[in-house]
């Protein structure tokens, strides 16, 4: 009995060595693969961060001339009145007093 539990623990032994060994290198390649994947997958997502924070950087920049657009424009139409009602030979009044 004691030769067949020493020849079953034998290769026993062996089995667990060989599967040991398959495991490793499984774990191995499917970390190197992940760590390619991931490389990759991180490229992509830093191309398309940058592009979306390009789009908000133009969009808030659009609306900042847009506005300043705007304001320039209200500033013109502003002195473009105050010319026109003056050159009527009209005067501007500031407050009027009363007697």
């Amino acid at each position: 009995m004691a030769v067949t539990n020493a020849v079953q623990d034998l290769f026993s032994s062996i089995y667990e060595l060989l599967s040991s060994i398959f495991n490793a290198f499984y774990h191995v390649l499917q970390t190197f693969f992940n760590t390619i994947i991931g490389f990759f997958t991180g490229i992509v997502n830093l191309i398309s961060d940058v592009f979306s924070g390009a789009v908000d950087v133009v969009g808030g920049l659009g609306k900042f001339i847009l506005s300043n657009f705007v304001i320039i424009g209200v500033i013109a139409a502003g002195g473009y009145a105050y010319v026109r009602y003056t050159s009527q030979g009209r005067q501007v009044a500031a407050g009027k007093k009363t007697a």
